[in-house]
């Protein structure tokens, strides 16, 4: 059962720091969604897992939010 961060309401860059935290939390594998309506976030999370190597498995726009699916890998949220 995936961890879900509901980051709405919540502006850049606190849901990305909230899946940091979150990615750090959770076993290599796993998967984190997080719900954010800040519209930087799909760049951001983007971004974010480049750098940290985990793996964006979806992303997808809901009009009021847009939702991310994160697979985290053993780099765990760490750049």
């Amino acid at each position: 059962m995936p961890t879900t961060i509901d980051a709405r309401g919540k502006s850049c860059p606190l849901p990305i720091v909230l899946l940091a935290k979150a990615a750090r939390d959770v076993a290599p594998g796993m998967t984190v969604v997080v719900i954010a309506d800040d519209r930087a976030f799909a760049a951001d999370v983007e971004a974010w897992c480049r750098k940290t190597q985990n793996e964006l498995v979806s992303i997808r726009d809901a009009g009021s939010y847009i939702e991310a699916r994160v697979r985290c890998g053993s780099a765990n949220g760490q750049p």
